[in-house]
Parts: structure tokens; sequence; C-alpha cells
């Protein structure tokens, strides 16, 4: 069962441009409590949106059951999200927002319902959405692309949630490790996706080691496009540990100026 964290009845009153939504379980709710979720609130309270973080019962590591069953609560989330606010911006307990001059709605296209980032591997031949920053509108076509995702169901490879998005959009996802991955023929959900700016899902570089990684090497990250001061910083890939050690330190040179 997902819990809901509560809000106050005067954040149930106030209208919002939009909603943050999140959310971890007990292997992750550190790096989001006490690293992801402040710089969240920050910009939330720049650009007047609400946020709203779940607890989950239970995640994992990797891509084991636990944690796979943890990334599909997304898409249950981001429902009942969409039913209270115009717009939803997901973003995983692994994601810190680094600056806040810049409304991330500019990027949706007025006529699409959703908006994603591109996350390029040149190691692994593939390029492929990746959804650990989402952003959809309160549409009837937001519900109708959930529902696909929710049809296509858990893939088969390291990724839940985000191996059912490239399904419904009509990617080609490549191999069993999504090795290859490029876009397919696409459909009419394809025809309303707007892609994020890179800086929008900037994947984190540094420290990066084998034992501490999953679903890719570390190595893949050398070439990896990223952006130097992102808006969105993404710790994918790395064990629960590895990710809250590195957060902290890019959190830390933030609270310093380092960071923009």
């Amino acid at each position: 069962m997902t819990v809901l964290l509560a809000r106050s009845s005067r954040t149930r009153r106030r209208s919002f441009r939009g909603a943050i939504v999140t959310a971890a379980g007990p292997t992750m709710r550190s790096c989001l409590h006490d690293l992801a979720l402040p710089t969240f609130r920050r910009y939330a309270e720049v650009w007047d949106w609400t946020v709203q973080a779940a607890d989950l019962p239970s995640d994992g590591s990797g891509a084991d059951d636990a944690a796979q069953q943890a990334k599909w609560a997304k898409t249950r989330l981001l429902r009942a999200a969409l039913a209270e606010h115009p717009f939803v911006l997901w973003l995983d307990a692994d994601v810190l927002l680094l600056r806040t001059d810049d409304d991330v709605l500019q990027h949706l296209h007025p006529r699409d319902f959703q908006a994603l980032a591109l996350e390029a591997v040149p190691s692994e031949h593939r390029t492929n959405p990746n959804t650990g920053v989402w952003l959809l509108r309160s549409c009837a076509r937001s519900t109708a692309f959930l529902d696909a995702v929710e049809a296509a169901g858990q893939q088969v490879g390291p990724w839940a949630d985000q191996g059912a998005v490239l399904h419904a959009l009509g990617w080609d996802r490549g191999d069993d490790r999504y090795h290859w991955a490029r876009p397919g023929p696409g459909n009419t959900f394809s025809g309303g996706t707007s892609w994020l700016p890179p800086g929008w899902n900037s994947p984190y570089l540094e420290q990066r080691h084998d034992d501490e990684a999953f679903g890719s090497s570390a190595g893949s990250y050398a070439d990896r496009p990223h952006v130097t001061s992102p808006h969105a910083l993404h710790f994918m890939g790395m064990t629960p540990a590895a990710r809250y050690r590195s957060m902290a330190a890019v959190a830390a040179r933030g609270r310093q100026g380092v960071l923009a």
C-alpha cells in the first residue's frame, strides 16, 4: 500500500500551477527526504507548485523485484495527481533540482500532453526517453497514455515503468538490455510528446564504480552527453548508499554556492 504524505488543509485549498510528485521506499527514503525534497521545495516555491511525496512500503536496490514494483507505483501516483492538478512533474527520488531559473512548463508544446528528456548512452548505442523527470498535462491523452503504459506491463530487462513507456511510444527497445534502443515507427502518443532540454535530466558522471553500479557499467557514463550546470541532475544506476554519498556531496557544493 502506498502512503501519501499528508498535506495541510491550507495546502489543499490553494490553487497551484501544478504538482511535483515523487516517492521512495525504505532504501531510498533518506536520499529523498534529506537531499532531494529540499531542492524540489525550493523550486516549487519559486514557480508556485505544490510538492507531494509518497512513502512506499517497500523498494529495493538495482533491478530486483522490490525495486521494480516500487518503480511501477509511479503510474498510480501520476493518475492521482493529474486528477487534482493541471500539470504534474514527476521527479525520481535520486534527482536533485540544482537551479530555479527555468520554468519547466515552457518546454511543453501547447498541443502536447507530456514532455520527457532523452538519455543517450554511446557505449550501448542507445537513445531513449528517461522517466526520472516526466512532465504531464492533465487531459484525456495523458490518461490514455498511462492506460497504454499499464497495458504494456513490466517489460523484460532492468526497467519497469520506463520500459513500458518505450513500448507505449512505439520505441524500438533494442535487445533485452535496451542496447541499440532508438526511435521506432512512432504513434499518436509519440506525436504528442515534447522533449525537455538535456539539462532537465542530466546524468551524474562522477565517482562511478562497478561494484556500486547496476543496469549499466560505471564506464558507460564516461562519454554520456551531459550539461555542466543542469537544472535536474539524475543519480541513476547507483546503489542507494552510493547515491546518498554522491547526492550529499553535490548538495553540499550547492549550499556553498559552487553550483548555479
